[in-house]
């Protein structure tokens, strides 16, 4: 989806739509689960934080200016709930189960091999990122996987466009000496 076709699922999600919201969650969640997933060790704890997110932006809609982005608004909601939660749980200890990076179900005409090694590849490369300081690792998932401008990820991390820039290319650098 478009900016010019989510600026209008926002309008009519304002005006109480579910319709249009349920548009919005489709299109986002997938992106939200991904920088969510950043903050946590576990697919569990990053469903409930995207489902308050997507509670809070229902309730706080009407906060949002008529053509403010959208998205930046909700990531940014993504990053103070995730943050929230993170302090709130800091004695918590959780085991950490590998799932596909993406969560959602492999294609059922790809072979199990192809499945495996694929699978593999992403709890490799998830693992890699996963051990990257928290700042490093949620300035490379918004700019790198989620496509944002450093711009737009420097809004959501309240902090400035050269803080993400360098934050992407240490995490970058980080990655490429793991893997070499």
């Amino acid at each position: 989806m478009d900016e010019l076709e989510r600026l209008a699922f926002v309008g009519r999600s304002r005006e109480g739509d579910p319709e249009a919201f349920g548009m919005l969650v489709a299109d986002l969640t997938p992106g939200l689960r991904r920088y969510c997933r950043s903050f946590f060790e576990n697919w569990q704890d990053t469903d409930d934080a995207v489902q308050e997110v997507w509670i809070k932006a229902w309730k706080n809609l009407h906060t949002l200016k008529a053509n403010g982005a959208f998205k930046t608004w909700i990531f940014r909601m993504a990053r103070n709930v995730c943050l929230d939660r993170v302090r709130s749980a800091q004695n918590r200890v959780r085991v950490v189960d590998a799932e596909e990076f993406s969560g959602q179900p492999a294609p059922e005409h790809l072979s199990p091999e192809y499945l495996a090694v694929q699978r593999s590849e992403v709890d490799m490369a998830w693992g890699i990122v996963a051990k990257l300081p928290s700042t490093l690792k949620q300035a490379f998932v918004l700019v790198c996987l989620e496509g944002m401008t450093y711009e737009q990820a420097a809004a959501i991390a309240n902090t400035s466009e050269s803080t993400i820039r360098g934050r992407v290319a240490r995490a970058r650098k980080a990655i490429i000496e793991a893997v070499s």
